[in-house]
């Protein structure tokens, strides 16, 4: 039997998604900072990888709601990047997406990581291999998951790097539950990877939709836990 390798993904812990002053702050999304940080500094926890993603945008990128002139968390209809079409009615693919307040534009304050968690990420031990993934520097689509855009026309190093390292399962903590980490979760069981939640180190935009979400998990083959039974995984 192959040996168990298990990876760690932090999913977008950045300014901008951190009350009190981020642009698109989820409620609480502090809070669960604490948690993560014991994920990566305590050593009962034997990862073979650590992931931190980082929402990385141009300043005119097409999911900001200013750059359309409308109200944020305003749902428009964007083409296709490349124009394709549908086979069958040979009209251009639209797809229905939210816009939202500008946020983590490259560079600036609010794109930062959480300095408490970044720190502890550098202070990694060397054993374990570690990396950086930046999603949605590409202005013209929208990007949820860490793994490819909304249309799943680009794709960014994660797959790759999980591949190159022989991880078996990843599990996936950080912000926000319903939005980019559900994706990137949802992706990476797509690509074959035994697929986890914590759930206690997530929180939502919408945690009154939390038990549809909770859902979309299940239906996506993504494990859910909300206990103690991670350990068993990193032993």
């Amino acid at each position: 039997m192959s040996q168990r390798k298990v990876a760690l993904a932090v999913i977008d812990l950045q300014e901008d998604f951190l009350p009190p002053h981020g642009s698109l702050a989820v409620a609480q999304g502090r809070s669960v900072i604490p948690l993560i940080n014991d994920l990566v500094t305590n050593r009962q926890f034997k990862w073979s990888a650590v992931i931190a993603t980082q929402d990385w945008h141009p300043s005119d990128h097409t999911s900001f709601a200013s750059q359309h002139g409308v109200a944020p968390f305003t749902e428009l209809e964007f083409k296709h990047p490349l124009d394709e079409k549908d086979p069958v009615t040979n009209e251009v693919i639209i797809k229905k997406q939210v816009v939202w307040p500008d946020h983590c534009v490259q560079e600036s304050s609010g794109a930062c990581i959480d300095a408490s968690f970044l720190g502890n990420f550098n202070s990694i031990s060397p054993n374990i291999v570690k990396t950086v993934v930046k999603k949605g520097y590409l202005s013209d689509r929208e990007y949820y998951s860490c793994f490819q855009d909304t249309w799943g026309l680009h794709h960014t190093e994660m797959e790759k790097f999980l591949r190159d390292n022989k991880i078996t399962d990843v599990i996936f903590v950080g912000l926000a539950y319903d939005y980019c980490v559900f994706n990137s979760a949802k992706d990476s069981a797509a690509d074959g990877f035994n697929t986890y939640v914590l759930k206690k180190c997530c929180k939502s935009v919408y945690p009154e939709k939390e038990a549809e979400t909770d859902e979309l998990y299940r239906k996506a083959n993504v494990t859910i836990i909300e206990d103690d039974s991670y350990v068993d995984l990193l032993k």
